[in-house]
């Protein structure tokens, strides 16, 4: 696998500059592409990024652009930003900006956009995904000339810079200052190679290409990305000729392929798929779960090979290091828990449970298929685990709120990071919505962790963390996914971007003359 990443070069002090292509003008813009979707689009409210909760900020990448982008490889690459440097102490960033950008409405884009933007992402009552990181280590942002500005932390943040492309749009001051919350969420206005056009909450948002755009200019004229959570729907779009391009499931695989008007683009690691020992959190409830033995016993009841070959149809594989394939410390020997019913049923027995007993497990309608396989499995050792299916933003509100109990479906990295510390931040720092589990040594190995610069350092700190959250049993791995899009002949080019999911750089697609 080719994967340079985000973090590609590291030093004692490292000054980024590189080469700025011109706006590009594309030709004629004809045709609209129709993205079908079962991640959804709205865990924020219309089109305003500064209440983006949970999930992947798709008009962030498309409607907004940030400080900078990253290419199909997550290659960190110039984008409101034309050169940045950063010290070694990785507190201290200076990012010197583009002069020749304006916003849809025409506005000039400036540095005063920016720190408005930070500010705006850290107003508590928009409940913005990364500001209970970002409140406790942005010291400061200071504007120091119409296109230079400043970012200095508090404490050491190697996934900052990264933070900033998935979900640091930059929105224009004046333009949200005049409209107001409301009016920016129904109207929003970036610097993106597309301007939003309209919406429908929960369904579907719509947007048209500019006529020119500084990294690059899409080459057809309207994009429609659609909430389409039914897998059966989504397939049915896509051989309808109502979708160009769907999530597809393992299941899906073989009837696309047999479909000379189809094909399957694969996008490679996108997430790990985990399963969330809930109950932990809450000892005062008193769960089978707080025994370590039971939660043993319920990863050695999985049989990942089979469910990965015969109900994910080859789109996963059995999975057993907690960090990704490109982040620092990863080590290949670690293999998968294996496959174990009878010594599960001994360890539940040792636990005081030889008759098993009854709990939850949670997953979102769009994983139903999988995890009933899992909760078959769970059975067949005596964990009856009744089945709660949620909807894409009930379930995450109740992940963030701390509702869930027994078991819970958790992706415990996507968007992976060169940095150990980075990249299971936003998983295991207790602050952070995404903590549904977690433990004081593994929260404070994170913190001092992400003081590590050399690689050297940062091997160590990916070995130590992932060996600490291993042998927690926090959380069972199941396995890595990789992600089927079904794509129509329609499309001539994509390339979906690497551990990304949903895979976007949608304004690079290309149609078929």
């Amino acid at each position: 696998m080719k994967r340079i990443g985000l973090w590609c070069v590291l030093g004692l002090f490292f000054v980024v500059t590189l080469l700025i292509s011109g706006f590009t003008l594309a030709a004629e813009q004809k045709g609209e592409v129709v993205i079908a979707t079962y991640f959804p689009n709205f865990y924020q409210k219309g089109g305003d990024i500064a209440t983006h909760a949970s999930g992947y900020p798709t008009p962030n990448q498309h409607v907004f652009d940030s400080l900078i982008w990253a290419d199909s490889e997550q290659n960190m690459m110039p984008g409101l930003a034309k050169s940045w440097k950063i010290t070694k102490s990785w507190t201290d960033m200076e990012f010197f900006l583009r002069d020749d950008v304006k916003f849809h409405n025409g506005d000039p884009f400036t540095a005063e956009d920016v720190k408005f933007s930070i500010e705006t992402y850290l107003r508590p009552e928009l409940k913005y995904l990364f500001r209970p990181l970002w409140v406790r280590n942005i010291k400061s942002v200071d504007i120091l000339g119409p296109y230079h500005i400043r970012i200095v932390l508090n404490q050491p943040d190697p996934g900052f810079v990264g933070r900033l492309w998935w979900g640091g749009g930059v929105m224009p001051k004046k333009y949200r200052e005049k409209v107001g919350d409301d009016g920016f969420a129904d109207k929003p206005i970036g610097t993106g190679p597309f301007k939003w056009l309209d919406y429908k909450q929960d369904v579907y948002w719509r947007a048209e290409a500019v006529k020119k755009h500084f990294r690059h200019t899409p080459e057809y004229r309207y994009l429609k990305v659609m909430y389409v959570p039914e897998h059966s729907t989504r397939l049915a779009m896509l051989k309808a000729g109502e979708a160009d391009i769907v999530d597809a499931i393992g299941p899906h695989v073989p009837q696309i392929k047999k479909d000379p008007k189809l094909r399957i683009i694969w996008g490679l690691y996108p997430y790990l798929q985990t399963i969330a020992f809930a109950d932990v959190m809450f000892p005062e409830e008193k769960s089978p779960f707080l025994d370590i033995k039971v939660r043993k016993a319920a990863s050695l009841a999985i049989d990942r090979e089979a469910i990965c070959k015969k109900v994910l149809f080859g789109a996963a594989e059995p999975y057993g290091e907690i960090i990704s394939p490109i982040t620092w410390g990863y080590d290949p020997t670690i293999k998968p828990e294996s496959y174990d019913p009878e010594q599960a049923k001994k360890l539940l027995a040792e636990a005081g449970y030889p008759d098993g007993f009854s709990t939850t497990i949670n997953s979102t309608a769009v994983q139903r298929y999988y995890f009933e396989a899992i909760a078959s499995n769970l059975a067949d050792v005596g964990i009856k685990a009744e089945m709660k299916i949620w909807e894409g933003a009930t379930f995450s509100e109740a992940y963030r709120n701390k509702k869930l109990r027994g078991l819970a479906s958790r992706t415990l990295w996507w968007h992976c990071e060169k940095h150990a510390a980075a990249d299971l931040s936003d998983m295991f720092l207790k602050w952070m919505p995404g903590a549904i589990v977690t433990n004081d040594e593994i929260h404070n190995s994170i913190l001092s962790g992400m003081k590590a610069q050399s690689e050297e350092d940062m091997i160590a700190v990916g070995k130590k963390l992932s060996k600490m959250v291993r042998e927690s049993r926090l959380v069972l791995n199941a396995w890595v996914n990789h992600q089927p899009y079904g794509v129509s002949t329609k499309i001539a080019y994509w390339e979906p971007q690497l551990g990304a999911i949903p895979a976007t750089a949608w304004e690079l697609i290309r149609l078929k003359k």
